[in-house]
C-alpha cells in the first residue's frame, strides 16, 4: 500500500448506504468547491508544507455526495481526505467508524486502531468520534474523525499534522469560516486538533507529509527493482524507506517487513549471514504487526534466501508455513498465495520432491493468469511462474514442456524489461535445457545471448559471478574438443566469456567506491545520476507499454500505446547518450563500475612483440587457463577444482609466512605440481617471452606465480635456515612476471603509459600508533569480520591492531636509497587518513604505505578493502583509522610505484584475500597510480629493503626496460645468494598494473 492509496477508493452507492446517506440538500453559497477539480488553499499544515484542499468527486445522483483530498506541499498524492453526506435521523458517530462501509474502506489501508474517543470538531464543537490508526505502509500515525452537523455527516482521514486544515475545510463547507480566512489559523483548538496534536512519534516529532510520500515511492522503487533482478538497487530503495521509518522509532512492527525485503535481497546478494541477522531482527516484529500479510511474506523472502543458500532443508518450513498462513484466509487466490506458492515450489524441487513442486508452481500460475487486483505482479509472476515450472519440467525429463515453459517466461520477461538479468537468467535456463537435450548448438546459441546481456546491461553485469559463466565455458570447451577446426575460434570466445564475471568481493567493493566518487566528484555524481535516470525512465516507459499490451482488448488504448513505443524509442536514445558521455567523460569510472571484455584483436594490439598474457578461470569444476600470444589464444581445462587449488594455495603459503619469524621448508613437488597442471601444457607459448602479465582469479590472487616451479627437481635437504635454493627452475627466473586485476585494465593502464612527472621522489606512511602487541592479530580479524556498512568503526579495534615497529626503519631506508627527505617519511601518530588527504601525493613518484592492510577473505556487508592507519581520539566517517578503497580511489596521485608492505592476502583465519586486493588495486589505479608492489605475507626487514631499494635503482637506471624487469633484477640477486634464496625472502612481493616496456 502506498501513501497515495487514498485517493484509489471507488465508490459505489452501496458504500453510502452503509453511512445512512440521505440527500443533503441544495449546494450553500458557502460551498467554494463547487466543480470537480476546485481547490482552496487551506494553509500550512503542523509541519509547515502548504496544503490545498481539491474536490475529486461530486454525485448529484447519490443525494449530494462529496469527496475532497488534501494536497500538501505540491506533492503529487493526496495526504488526506473529507468525504462529505446526508445522514439519516439517528445515525450516531459510534456507527460510522466501527460499521460502515466507510469504516471497512480506510480498513484496507489502516490497522492498529483505537476505540472511538468522544470529541467535537470545528469552531461549531459538532460532535464527533475519533480513531487513532497506524497507516499499514510504515506504520505511520493516522486519525480519523467522524462527525454529523444536522443532516450532514463527515468522515475525515488524515495524518495527525494535517487535521488543522482538513477541520479548516469542513469550517468552510460548513459556512462557519470565510473563503478569506480559509488559510489562517484558527483562533482556538477543538478538541479533535488537541486530541491530534498529542499524536507524535516517540522521537517528539510530527511527520511530514514529504517523508510519507518519499516512503512510499521508496517502497514501490524496491519492489519493481526486486521484480527486475536488481537487488541492490531494490536493497538500497528499502534500505532508504527504512531510515524514514526509524526516524519515528526503531523496531515498530512495519518496519520488520521492510527489514524482510532487504534480508530478501541481501541473501540474494550471496551475504547470508548479514541476511540471517536481518531476518533475526524482522520477524519478530512482523508477528507483532497488525498487517496480516507481513507474515507470510516475510517467511516466504526467508524461505528463499535459505533456498538460495542451498539449504532447502532449512527453507521448507518457513515456505510451508507461508502457504499455510495465506490459505487460512478462507481459500481466496490472492497474489499473495501465489508468490508463497512459487516459494514453496523453489524448495520442493531442490528436494526433488517433482510432483508436489509442480502442483505448487502450476497453482501459482492459475492465480496470476486470471485478471484481478496487482495487475503489476500478476504480469511479473506469470514469468516466474513458468520460469519454474520449466525447471521441474526439465528435472521431470519432460523436455519439450520445460521448453514451452522457457520461452514463454522469456517472452514475459523480455516485455516487461527488455534485455536484462532476468532475460540472460531465462536464456541460461535454455542453454542447460540444450545441454540436456544432448542438443549442443542451441545450447551455445542461448548461452551467447545470455554472455551478450551480461557483458552489457549495467544489473546484468554487475550481478555476473564466475559460477554464472560455468556453463557456457564448459559448453564452449566441449564442442573444441569435438572441432578441431573450430578450436582456436571456440578458445577465443571462451576468452571473451572468462572476462564477464567479478569475484563477489571484488565486485562489491567496486560498486561502493562508485558511490563514494559519486558523492565526491559534482560532475561525475551528475552524469551517473543522469545515467541512472534515463535508465530508469527507459525501465518504467517499458513497463507501462507492455502492461497495456497485456490489458484485455476493450481496454487497450491504441493512441496512448503508440505514445509509449515512440516514448520508449527515445528513452533507448537517451540511455544510449548518456552512456556514452559517462564513457568519454569519465572514462576510468565507466572501466571501473561498468568494464567491456577486451577483445581478442584489441588485446593483440596492446601486447607488445614477444610479451604473453595468461589469465585463469577456477570453478568449482576445474580451472580454465588462457594464454594469449601473436593474436592467439591457447586454452587448457585443468582438472583442478576450486577447493582443490585453495587448498594448495594455502599449503604453498604455510611454508612462506614469516609472522611467527618462523622460517619453514618451502614445498618445491608441489609447486611443480601445481605448475605442471595449469601451465605446463600451455608451456610452448611462454618460451622466450619477454614479459608474462598474469590475470589471476580466486586463490591464485593470493600466491606470487613467480614461485611456481617449472621442472622437477629435488627439494633442498638442509634445515630451513641453511636450505639453498638457488637450482630450484622458479618461474621468476625464467621471465619477469606482472599481475593485472582484469584483463580490460591493460586498456585503462597502457592509455596512461609514460612516466611520472611528479618532482619528488618518495613519500611513506608507516609504523601507525597501534597498540597490539606483535602477532595478536585478533583485532585484525574482528575488523575483518566487522559489517562497517559505510559507518565508522570502533576506533579502539584499529589502536588494538599489532605494532609494525620495523616498518619504521624499512621507510627510512627506501627513503634515503631514493634520496628523499627524512621529512618526508610519516611515522607514528602522524600516520593518519587526515594527513594521507592533506597530503599533496601527486607531487610523489613513489608511495609507500607500510601498514596492515585489512584484506580480509570475506568482505562483510557493503564492506571495502582497506589500509590501517593511526586512528583519531573518536571516530568519524571521514577519519576511523581505515582509508578504504572507496577513499583511497578519491585520492589524486602521479605514481609511478605505489608500495604496500606489511600487507598481508591471507586473513587470520587463513581465508584467501586476493578478491580484497584486488577491489584495493583498482581505486590505486583509479586515482592515478601506474603500478603497486604488494605483499602477500608477512616479510622480513633486511630482505624487504634489499628488494624495494635494488628495485628502485634497476628502474631509475634502465626504465625502458619496464618494472617487471626491475622487480625480476631484484629478486634475482635475492634468489642469487643462499641466504635469502628462500622464496620467504624474494618472492612475497608482487608487481600489480603495466609491468611492461613504457
Amino acid at each position: 500500500m502506498v501513501a497515495g492509496s487514498l485517493h484509489r477508493v471507488v465508490i459505489v452507492v452501496a458504500l453510502f448506504l452503509g453511512c445512512g446517506l440521505t440527500s443533503s440538500g441544495p449546494v450553500r453559497a458557502a460551498d467554494a468547491l463547487v466543480a470537480v477539480g476546485d481547490e482552496l488553499a487551506v494553509g500550512k499544515n503542523r509541519t509547515g508544507e502548504t496544503c490545498k484542499l481539491r474536490l475529486v468527486e461530486s454525485r448529484s445522483d447519490l443525494g449530494g455526495y462529496t469527496r475532497y483530498s488534501l494536497f500538501c506541499e505540491g506533492w503529487t498524492l493526496p495526504s488526506g481526505e473529507i468525504r462529505r453526506f446526508g445522514v439519516n435521523q439517528g445515525y450516531t458517530v459510534e456507527k460510522l467508524l466501527t460499521d460502515s462501509n466507510w469504516e471497512k474502506s480506510y480498513s484496507t489501508r489502516l490497522g492498529a486502531c483505537s476505540n472511538v474517543e468522544p470529541t467535537t470538531l470545528g469552531v461549531m464543537a459538532a460532535p464527533a468520534g475519533l480513531r487513532d490508526c497506524r497507516r499499514q505502509d510504515g506504520d505511520f500515525r493516522a486519525v480519523v474523525v467522524g462527525a454529523i452537523v444536522g443532516r450532514r455527516g463527515y468522515a475525515l482521514e488524515a495524518f495527525p499534522t494535517n487535521l488543522p486544515v482538513l477541520e479548516a475545510g469542513v469550517e468552510v463547507l460548513e459556512g462557519k469560516r470565510a473563503l478569506a480566512d480559509a488559510g489562517k489559523p484558527s483562533g482556538g483548538l477543538s478538541g479533535a486538533i488537541r486530541r491530534a496534536e498529542t499524536m507524535v512519534d516517540s522521537s517528539g516529532k510530527l511527520t511530514a507529509v514529504g517523508e510519507v510520500g518519499a516512503h512510499a515511492l521508496f517502497y514501490r522503487l524496491g519492489t519493481l527493482r526486486n521484480y527486475a533482478g536488481d537487488y541492490a538497487g531494490s536493497e538500497e530503495a528499502f534500505r532508504r524507506a527504512l531510515e524514514i521509518e526509524e526516524k519515528a522509532a526503531r523496531d515498530q512492527p512495519s518496519s520488520g517487513r521492510t527489514m524482510c525485503w532487504i534480508a530478501l535481497n541481501v541473501g540474494y546478494q550471496q551475504r547470508f549471514d548479514e541476511a540471517e541477522a536481518l531476518f533475526a531482527r524482522a520477524e519478530p516484529l512482523v508477528k507483532k504487526g497488525f498487517v496480516a500479510a507481513d507474515l507470510p511474506l516475510c517467511l516466504a523472502h526467508h524461505g528463499n534466501v535459505e533456498h538460495a543458500r542451498g539449504r532447502d532443508t532449512v527453507a521448507l518450513p518457513y515456505s510451508e508455513e507461508s502457504v499455510r498462513l495465506r490459505d487460512q484466509r478462507g481459500g481466496m487466490e490472492t497474489t499473495g498465495l501465489a508468490h508463497a506458492l512459487v516459494s514453496l515450489g523453489r524448495v520442493q524441487l531442490g528436494l526433488k520432491r517433482l510432483d508436489e513442486a509442480e502442483r505448487s508452481v502450476a497453482r501459482s500460475l492459475a492465480i496470476v493468469e486470471k485478471p484481478g487486483q496487482d495487475m503489476e505482479f500478476r504480469a511479473w509472476w506469470v514469468g516466474e511462474s513458468r520460469e519454474w515450472l520449466g525447471r521441474i519440467n526439465m528435472e521431470q525429463k519432460r523436455y519439450a514442456d520445460a521448453r514451452k515453459e522457457f520461452e514463454a517466461a522469456l517472452e514475459r520477461r523480455r516485455l516487461l524489461f527488455g534485455d536484462s538479468i532476468t532475460v540472460a537468467n531465462s536464456y541460461r535456463d535454455l542453454g542447460q535445457l540444450g545441454i540436456v537435450e544432448g542438443n549442443l548448438p542451441a545450447a551455445l546459441q542461448a548461452y551467447r545471448k545470455e554472455a551478450e546481456i551480461r557483458a552489457t546491461d549495467p544489473v546484468a553485469q554487475s550481478r555476473a559471478r564466475p559460477a554464472t559463466m560455468v556453463p557456457y565455458m564448459s559448453a564452449l570447451f566441449d564442442a573444441a574438443a569435438a572441432d578441431a577446426s573450430q578450436r582456436e575460434a571456440l578458445h577465443a570466445e571462451a576468452f571473451a566469456a572468462s572476462q564477464i564475471p567479478r569475484e563477489g568481493d571484488t565486485a562489491r567493493a567496486i560498486v561502493n567506491m562508485a558511490a563514494r566518487l559519486d558523492a565526491g566528484d559534482p560532475a561525475l555524481g551528475a552524469a551517473a545520476r543522469e545515467y541512472q535516470e534515463a535508465l530508469r525512465k527507459r525501465e518504467t516507459t517499458r513497463r507501462e507499454l507492455a502492461l497495456m499490451t497485456l490489458a484485455p482488448p476493450d481496454k487497450r488504448d491504441a493512441v496512448r500505446e503508440e505514445q509509449l513505443k515512440q516514448e520508449l524509442q527515445q528513452a533507448e536514445k537517451t540511455v544510449a547518450a548518456r552512456e556514452a558521455k559517462l564513457q568519454s567523460d569519465f572514462p576510468r569510472y565507466a572501466g571501473l563500475v561498468s568494464p567491456r571484455p577486451l577483445p581478442l584483436d584489441e588485446l593483440t594490439k596492446l601486447l607488445k612483440p614477444a610479451e604473453a598474457l595468461v589469465s585463469f578461470f577456477p570453478t568449482r569444476e576445474a580451472t580454465y587457463v588462457f594464454l594469449v600470444r601473436d593474436g592467439t589464444v591457447r586454452a587448457h581445462r585443468a582438472s583442478v577444482t576450486y577447493a582443490a587449488l585453495d587448498k594448495s594455495v594455502r599449503d604453498l603459503r604455510a611454508g612462506l609466512d614469516l609472522a611467527d619469524g618462523q622460517l619453514r621448508a618451502f614445498d618445491v613437488a608441489a609447486a611443480q605440481k601445481l605448475y605442471a597442471d595449469l601451465l605446463a601444457p600451455l608451456g610452448p607459448g611462454l618460451q622466450g617471452a619477454t614479459n608474462l602479465i598474469v590475470v589471476p582469479a580466486g586463490p591464485l590472487l593470493s600466491l606470487p606465480l613467480g614461485l611456481l616451479v617449472t621442472q622437477p627437481g629435488t627439494a633442498p635437504s638442509e634445515p630451513p635456515e641453511k636450505a639453498d635454493y638457488r637450482q630450484v627452475a622458479f618461474l621468476g627466473r625464467q621471465v619477469p612476471i606482472s599481475v593485472l586485476p582484469s584483463t580490460g585494465s591493460l586498456r585503462s593502464l597502457r592509455a596512461v603509459a609514460g612516466r611520472s612527472k611528479a618532482a619528488q621522489p618518495f613519500i611513506g606512511f608507516g609504523d601507525p600508533a597501534f597498540g597490539g602487541a606483535p602477532g595478536d592479530t585478533r583485532n585484525l580479524a574482528a575488523l575483518g569480520s566487522l559489517c562497517r556498512d559505510g559507518h565508522a568503526v570502533d576506533v579502539e579495534l584499529v589502536r588494538g591492531l599489532p605494532r609494525l615497529r620495523d616498518t619504521a626503519g624499512e621507510l627510512r631506508q627506501i627513503a634515503q636509497a631514493l634520496k628523499a627527505p627524512e621529512s618526508d617519511v610519516i611515522l607514528g601518530a602522524e600516520a593518519t587518513e587526515k594527513r594521507v588527504r592533506s597530503s599533496d601525493l601527486s607531487r610523489y613518484r613513489v608511495i609507500a604505505f607500510a601498514t596492515h592492510g585489512l584484506l580480509p577473505g570475506e568482505l562483510k556487508c557493503k564492506g571495502e578493502p582497506a589500509l590501517a592507519l593511526t586512528p583519531p581520539a573518536t571516530a568519524t566517517t571521514d577519519e576511523d583509522g581505515l582509508l578504504d578503497a572507496g577513499e583511497v580511489a578519491q585520492l589524486k596521485l602521479d605514481a609511478d610505484w605505489v608500495v604496500l608492505s606489511a600487507c598481508n592476502t591471507a586473513a587470520p583465519d587463513g581465508k584467501l584475500g586476493g578478491q580484497s586486493l584486488s577491489g584495493l588495486a583498482r581505486a590505486f589505479f583509479y586515482a592515478g597510480a601506474r603500478s603497486l608492489l604488494v605483499s602477500h605475507w608477512a616479510v622480513a626487514t633486511q630482505p624487504t629493503v634489499a628488494l624495494t631499494t635494488t628495485m628502485f635503482d634497476a628502474y631509475a637506471k634502465n626504465a625502458a626496460a619496464g618494472r617487471a624487469a626491475a622487480l625480476r633484477a631484484a629478486q634475482l640477486k635475492l634468489m642469487g645468494e643462499q641466504a635469502t634464496s628462500h622464496p620467504s625472502f624474494w618472492a612475497p612481493f608482487v608487481l600489480v598494473g603495466d609491468g611492461g616496456a613504457p
